[in-house]
């Protein structure tokens, strides 16, 4: 006795296999964007290793700067400290933007463990930034007590006001200028005025990289809120793609209802068109065949 299998002819045999092959395919699409995204991760953490320690090294020098004695070894840390601070600020951009992306990719998707990685990123890298603005804190306050120390040295009687002009204000340079003519030891004075202008400066270095610092901090804190914006309008537009694909269906649905309600119309014409045609035939063809 043979059996024959019921669903051999099953109508929906290729759908089914279709659809079966699409969650494959959807399967392994999204294992490969796990693996690429969990790249992007380590990269992501490797880069912040490489901040942090561009943090620790300014943290160094900064500290040996405020010791130095000797003018040009003192210039040579202070151009060391200029090409890690540009190193900082480019790296801290780049990994702006690397966490701002692969926060988006994350929201995006249904995977708990991206949207935790890239958090916990975020989060290491908040901390690196706030590490960073207490260094640049610290030394900003250690450099200007040691100019307050150095302008000190050829004005021991200046009021807290005269000091303050003298190592922050634009015009201070004036004032010490003013006051290194009056000073007894002319020597001494055109060397404290150097060391002046050149804490002066590191002032206004520390303070625009403080300012940079500060609205990075508030950027990466606002970012989860941004993304959640940009998720919902994400959403919004498949919603309305989703309208506009059933409106489209409704509208087809009607032509076919259309096309089909003018087909029944056209065979109710011909029907009755033949109808007239048997009416003709009987009262007029009838009679002629019955006389003859």
């Amino acid at each position: 006795m043979s059996y024959s299998n019921p669903y051999e002819n099953n109508p929906y045999a290729n759908e089914q296999g279709y659809e079966l092959n699409n969650n494959q395919q959807t399967g392994q699409q999204d294992d490969h964007e796990f693996v690429d995204f969990m790249t992007e991760i380590n990269n992501i953490h490797t880069e912040l290793d490489t901040y942090q320690n561009i943090v620790n090294n300014i943290d160094l020098y900064q500290k040996r700067l405020l010791t130095e004695i000797n003018y040009e070894a003192e210039q040579n840390l202070r151009e060391k400290l200029d090409n890690l601070t540009n190193n900082a600020q480019q790296l801290q951009n780049q990994l702006r933007d690397q966490i701002k992306n692969l926060q988006l990719k994350a929201a995006s998707s249904q995977s708990n463990t991206m949207k935790a990685q890239i958090e916990n990123s975020r989060q290491n890298f908040l901390k690196i930034i706030q590490d960073y603005r207490i260094v640049e804190a610290n030394h900003k306050d250690s450099t200007k007590q040691q100019a307050i120390r150095q302008y000190k040295i050829i004005q021991p009687n200046a009021t807290e006001e005269e000091l303050e002009d003298a190592i922050l204000d634009s015009q201070g340079q004036q004032i010490f200028s003013q006051a290194l003519l009056n000073a007894n030891r002319k020597g001494e004075a055109k060397t404290v005025l150097q060391e002046v202008q050149d804490r002066h400066r590191d002032l206004l270095v520390l303070e625009k990289s403080m300012a940079e610092l500060t609205q990075l901090f508030n950027d990466m804190e606002q970012l989860v809120v941004e993304q959640q914006e940009n998720i919902e309008h994400i959403e919004q537009n498949v919603d309305d793609a989703q309208h506009d694909v059933e409106l489209g269906l409704g509208h087809t649905n009607k032509a076919v209802v259309s096309a089909r309600k003018a087909r029944k119309n056209k065979i109710r014409c011909y029907l009755l068109l033949a109808v007239i045609l048997a009416v003709v035939v009987v009262v007029i063809v009838v009679p002629i065949v019955t006389r003859h």
